[in-house]
């Protein structure tokens, strides 16, 4: 492994400190914080990697908010240096923008890492990602269309769910399908809307997170307060006012 990997903790995503324990990223003095979709994709799809059908490629479909999308370079109109959103509402004309349709860098970071949970003799498992940008500011919905091995309900696959997060305060597991205001101005991850086909041998599971959700989790985690929400940007300052590093040095 490259020495630059070995002196980072790459906290790859909220599901895998459950898998290998919390005490890694505590004792850790750097820290990176990975990619909104990567991270909601991995905890979308990791209850269910025992149950996926061989061969078949599960599909995630996200819209996110235009924040999510970057900045560019840019002068005020002093001419000083600024940055600028690179999509913007008025871009969008009130419709969202598909972008990077196949072999989306989150695919096989996504894969690779969900391959982990598996045993070793087993084949990898593959993931397909269709993004867009929407016209909100911020939040990410993210809805899976999952094949199943064998018949499922509904109830059992909301169970897996509840097995994997139930005890996370800053994951909520919804009956219904969750909307933008369930995670908009606020920190955390919320699923629901399991359904499954008439056939018993596909689930779609829906997902609405916040931009800063893993972040936050990192921050508290590091502190020594695991799963606690912490009251910062969002609770009582709009996220667009907030600035926030993708990694962390203690």
């Amino acid at each position: 492994m490259p020495v630059c990997i070995e002196k980072w903790k790459i906290l790859l995503s909220r599901f895998e400190l459950e898998v290998y324990g919390r005490s890694e990223i505590r004792g850790s003095k750097r820290i990176s914080n990975p990619g909104c979709y990567a991270t909601s994709t991995q905890m979308l799809l990791a209850p269910l990697v025992d149950h996926l059908k061989p061969g078949v490629v599960p599909t995630v479909f996200g819209l996110s908010g235009y924040s999510g999308a970057g900045t560019v370079a840019t002068t005020d109109p002093d001419g000083r240096p600024t940055s600028a959103p690179k999509v913007t509402p008025e871009s969008l004309k009130r419709s969202v923008r598909s972008y990077a349709l196949t072999d989306h860098i989150h695919e096989r970071e996504a894969g690779f890492h969900l391959s982990r949970l598996l045993s070793p003799d087993a084949n990898g498992i593959k993931v397909a990602f269709v993004p867009a940008v929407t016209p909100w500011f911020s939040g990410i919905l993210s809805t899976a269309s999952v094949p199943l091995a064998g018949r499922m309900s509904a109830r059992e696959v909301a169970r897996l769910f509840e097995e994997r997060y139930g005890g996370e305060r800053l994951v909520r597991i919804l009956k219904g399908v969750p909307v933008l205001g369930d995670v908009e101005g606020r920190h955390g991850w919320v699923v629901g809307g399991f359904q499954v086909h008439s056939e018993g041998d596909r689930v779609v599971v829906v997902v609405r997170r916040s931009f800063f959700f893993l972040l936050f989790w990192v921050i508290d985690t590091s502190a020594g307060w695991p799963g606690q929400p912490t009251k910062r940007c969002g609770d009582t300052v709009h996220p667009s006012q907030c600035f926030f590093p993708g990694v962390f040095m203690f």
